[in-house]
């Protein structure tokens, strides 16, 4: 026997969902919510975006003085001189790795701080509004 359908779908049996009002009015009342959270998105896609750029210019300049090494090492004469190379070598990968972490941890600090300035201000904004309107 063939299923009854409507509109392409199964009939489960239950009447379609009314809802009291519109889907305008639907989306009016959680406008406040959905633009706070576009702000908050805003500002996090932003710093992200600047945590990636330099992110990668880091990698750039680390993958140029890691290969950079081996030329230097071929170069060397003495056992001394390899263990210059060596020794100058971690050290500036030990400071750059620290320094980059750093600058990251700042720029995922701002991120916070950020988002959380937005949803403050989108707060405010909503609270005076709803004052407004009473």
């Amino acid at each position: 026997m063939a299923e009854k359908t409507t509109n392409g779908r199964a009939d489960n049996g239950f009447p379609p969902m009314m809802l009291p009002f519109g889907l305008e009015a639907l989306m009016e009342m959680n406008r406040p919510a959905l633009s706070a959270m576009a702000d908050v998105n805003g500002k996090v896609y932003e710093n992200i975006a600047t945590m990636n750029k330099n992110w990668v210019a880091f990698v750039n300049r680390r993958l140029k003085e890691d290969f950079a090494m081996p030329k230097q090492l071929a170069a060397c004469k003495t056992v001394q001189e390899m263990y210059g190379v060596y020794t100058d070598f971690f050290q500036t990968a030990v400071t750059d790795y620290q320094s980059e972490f750093e600058q990251l941890s700042k720029l995922g600090k701002t991120m916070a701080e950020d988002a959380a300035q937005a949803m403050q201000t989108r707060l405010e904004e909503t609270n005076r509004t709803t004052r407004s309107h009473s």
